[in-house]
């Protein structure tokens, strides 16, 4: 399995399981930034329906993990023309099976 480096947003718009929830359902939660994999367990309940929503964040995807710092320097992650300068909290994302999403 290969393991990449991308910064959040960009990896949202290829993972294939992200979506604005307001857009599609009428209902705000994350600012939009929802997510339908059935492995996400950072959830909002729509009171009206009683549907789970998940929320899109690079710490509680289950196609990954949040970067750290010393990520961008490990050898056995492709850090996608990233470094350290790059790292900000919550921003980016190590996608362990990357191929999938090249």
């Amino acid at each position: 399995m290969k393991k990449k480096i991308y910064e959040i947003n960009e990896f949202a718009n290829m993972c294939g399981y992200f979506y604005n929830a307001f857009l599609e359902k009428n209902f705000s939660s994350n600012n939009g930034y929802n997510c339908s994999h059935p492995g996400q367990e950072e959830t909002d309940i729509n009171e009206e329906t009683g549907e789970e929503i998940g929320k899109c964040y690079c710490w509680s995807c289950p196609l990954g993990f949040e970067a750290e710092i010393e990520d961008f320097k490990d050898e056995e992650i492709d850090n996608n023309g990233y470094d350290e300068e790059c790292y900000e909290e919550m921003t980016y994302i190590v996608v362990l099976d990357s191929e999938k999403y090249e």
